[in-house]
């Protein structure tokens, strides 16, 4: 898998800032963040920001062979809509369609989307409800809580407290199965509900990529829909115990923004001092298996 983006809405460090985090960061050479998206592999990718197509372009992944863009929800930040139609100037990926997977919520906000903007382009339409007309792209409202397959694999979606722009829609959380491996993608996340937790209970989940979001900065653990440092360990912690997570898992942390004030190295140095077992802080253009 490739990570293509570990940065949150504002990127890392922000354009539009300068305090002394993100202007220390500017000065110190390490690689910014882009907006989180992960290529899985070769045929699935989780999210497409507005940094994906220019990541793809910067770590050489080819997207042609992208079948199936699971969507985690419709902030702007994991789902840009001019990324999707650049696939209007793309005849030769055309020939077959790219299957783009969201909750019923997020679904129902990119109808409203195409239609409110129906007459206001010259052309009638956006062109993303062209593609969509043409069959290059084909939306599907995915369940929650019920095992789908899709590509020869199985994706279970959990929602998790983080909520976007659709009627009551929570982020989904996926569970991808392949083979006897399994890969959780916990972005956007508060801390689970003890239901979340039942629910994944005793998947051992080998490969667990959760976001860092706001590093040092306190966060209500009762309203926060971002995790911080400590409640990212508090959550491994806690899938660890009720067998959700392999006692010898891989875990990544991504989706990390500029309002916390840890640099990568100092983020990495608090989970290699407090994680229960080793946590890797994704950098962009970082290859896993």
């Amino acid at each position: 898998m490739l990570f293509l983006g570990t940065g949150a809405a504002e990127l890392y460090p922000n354009p539009y800032c300068n305090c002394e985090f993100c202007e220390s960061l500017r000065q110190s050479g390490e690689a910014p963040r882009k907006r989180s998206s992960l290529l899985l592999d070769a045929h699935t990718l989780v999210d497409l920001g507005p940094d994906a197509l220019a990541a793809a372009q910067m770590y050489n992944a080819r997207l042609y062979d992208v079948d199936h863009l699971f969507l985690t929800h419709s902030h702007e930040d994991h789902l840009c809509i001019t990324n999707l139609e650049v696939l209007s100037m793309t005849p030769q990926r055309n020939e077959k369609p790219l299957h783009v997977y969201l909750s019923e919520p997020a679904h129902a906000f990119l109808t409203r989307y195409m239609q409110a903007l129906r007459g206001v382009y010259a052309q009638g339409e956006t062109g993303l409800e062209t593609l969509v007309k043409r069959g290059v792209i084909e939306l599907h409202s995915f369940p929650s809580y019920v095992p789908v397959r899709v590509g020869g694999m199985e994706v279970f979606a959990i929602e998790s407290n983080h909520t976007a722009h659709g009627p009551n829609e929570h982020a989904l959380n996926y569970v991808f199965s392949r083979e006897g491996e399994k890969l959780l993608y916990a972005a956007d996340t508060g801390l689970y509900s003890e239901e979340n937790l039942r629910t994944l209970a005793g998947m051992g989940i080998q490969t667990l990529v959760m976001e860092g979001t706001f590093g040092d900065v306190p966060v209500n653990p009762e309203t926060a829909t971002h995790l911080n440092a400590e409640h990212f360990v508090l959550q491994l912690q806690r899938l660890l115990d009720c067998g959700a997570l392999a006692q010898d898992a891989r875990v990544y942390m991504t989706h990390i923004n500029q309002v916390q004030h840890l640099c990568h190295a100092a983020y990495q140095a608090y989970m290699d001092a407090h994680s229960p077992i080793p946590v890797v802080v994704a950098s962009d253009g970082l290859r896993a298996c």
